[in-house]
């Protein structure tokens, strides 16, 4: 036991106190406690004590082991909308992923504080500075005389600087390049995982609880009901935020199965991408299939000179051709994937063009927008009778151009320019082969997150949150890594794929 707490807490100190009489004692005395409780009290009092006990459990590891607190972080956003399904949206775990982060950040602050070492080393970079200007920009929207709420002023800048810690964590705990490879394989896991899941409520159907959560609302219904089946959520929030983050790890994994050796590696990295394709599919997220060809010519173009490449892309081109013109038009997901690739019939693209175009003089006239959180359904919530409010933005960027003007904008494309072109800097600069794949997987992934930003809200979602700005840490610390040590692991001259 001694060991365990040693490898959680990292102090001595905390590793010798389970070992002592009065800690076992304690630990008898709560568990008789407990039991009393939930015996001859109220069963429910009992239950938020043990949940008590178990979450002041986990803040302690998140905040003393700052990479566990952030794995942990990153697990609990994949399984939070799920666990708020089963208690019927009455227990607020969003809450709890934001507390996790918090505690990680300020774990992974002071850690670095005692260790010696300044916790702002790695933060001289572009992507850092940027974030930090958008930050400075939310903040400046809250003088913005076209809001009427400072309530949705402080909802939407508490989410972005949750994601702003993200990013900082993600630069701290990312000390070498397994931390890296870690925590992507943390993630391809989760991923497929959800992609699995979603496969299983397409086959053996949604339990009780979760056809209740998507029938007690009528909008949500609605949204969800088409073509004849539900559109699958799996673990997380909606069929559109499941359908993104599938797209954007079956590219990274595919990166991967083209770059390993390992036949074990292969097989499991072919299945992943199997369950997330076809989770992916019965999502119904038309966006999500428009990602996966975004990502993946992106891919070719940054390693087109390789073999490999060509091989798989003229595979891909094959199956793409036989899957939009085959002559079998009976199936529903099918059907539904071609209709991603019908522009001129997309009837809900046109609503949407008519929007923008309605909307571009109120753009025009606002260059600091009409105020965060004013448009949509959060407009109706926040700042009712504003003209923005349940005005549908249906896209990142056109929610940037409403909310905080074309100014804002400018900022939000740029940001995203940045982290790109760093990205594809530092791929073209690394001499390490191992690295090239990482950077070529991060790259195709965020460009793919980029594109579909344009049809959804699909960057700032949890749990893609985490993918989005860990990425951007792992593009600067990777870069990091080898400027210290050039020599390590340098496979000169060697292509990225082979």
């Amino acid at each position: 036991m001694r060991a365990l707490m040693a490898s959680i807490f990292k102090f001595d100190s905390w590793s010798r106190m389970p070992d002592t009489i009065w800690a076992y004692i304690s630990m008898f005395l709560m568990g008789v406690g407990i039991s009393y409780i939930l015996t001859f009290i109220d069963y429910r009092l009992g239950f938020l004590l043990m949940g008590g006990m178990i979450g002041g459990a986990i803040t302690l590891v998140c905040f003393f082991n700052t990479k566990a607190g952030f794995f942990i972080s990153t697990a609990l956003g994949f399984f939070m909308f799920y666990l708020k399904r089963m208690t019927d949206d009455e227990v607020p775990f969003g809450v709890a992923v934001d507390v996790l982060i918090a505690v990680t950040f300020i774990g992974s602050y002071y850690k670095k504080k005692l260790g010696g070492t300044s916790a702002w080393k790695h933060f001289a970079n572009p992507i850092t500075y940027l974030h930090l200007i958008n930050l400075a920009f939310l903040l400046i929207q809250l003088f913005n005389p076209s809001m009427f709420s400072v309530e949705g002023w402080l909802f939407t800048t508490r989410k972005f600087f949750n994601f702003v810690m993200i990013y900082f964590t993600a630069l701290n705990i990312f000390n070498s390049k397994k931390d890296i490879m870690d925590f992507l394989k943390l993630w391809l896991i989760l991923a497929a995982f959800a992609g699995f899941y979603g496969c299983f409520q397409q086959w053996h159907g949604l339990f009780g609880f979760e056809e209740h959560w998507v029938t007690s609302d009528p909008v949500r219904y609605r949204l969800y009901f088409q073509g004849g089946d539900i559109r699958k959520f799996s673990i997380l929030s909606d069929p559109t935020a499941y359908g993104c983050l599938m797209a954007t790890s079956i590219i990274f994994a595919i990166v991967l199965l083209l770059n390993t050796g390992n036949k074990k590696h292969r097989k499991m990295l072919l299945a992943g991408i199997l369950f997330m394709a076809l989770g992916m599919a019965y999502s119904g997220t038309r966006t999500a299939y428009i990602m996966i060809p975004a990502g993946l010519v992106l891919f070719a173009i940054m390693t087109i000179t390789n073999r490999k490449t060509l091989l798989f892309i003229i595979g891909f081109l094959m199956f793409f051709s036989v899957l939009i013109f085959g002559p079998f038009h009976s199936n529903g997901t099918v059907n539904r994937i071609r209709s991603a690739f019908e522009f001129s019939d997309d009837e809900s693209l046109d609503v949407r063009d008519k929007n923008r175009a309605f909307i571009q003089p109120y753009i025009w006239d606002h260059p600091l927008g009409g105020g965060v959180s004013t448009s949509g359904v959060q407009g109706i919530t926040y700042n009712p009778g504003h003209p923005l409010a349940g005005f549908p933005p249906d896209s990142g960027y056109l929610r940037s151009a409403l909310e905080t003007g074309w100014v804002g904008l400018a900022l939000t494309c740029f940001t995203f320019f940045v982290l790109l072109y760093l990205g594809v800097k530092n791929y073209y600069q690394s001499r390490n082969r191992e690295t090239r794949i990482i950077y070529v997987g991060i790259v195709a992934s965020l460009y793919a997150y980029v594109v579909a930003n344009y049809a959804q809200v699909a960057i700032g979602q949890t749990p893609g949150a985490f993918f989005f700005y860990a990425a951007g840490a792992i593009i600067i610390r990777l870069r990091n890594f080898e400027t210290a040590n050039p020599n390590t692991d340098n496979n000169n001259l060697k292509p990225v794929l082979k």
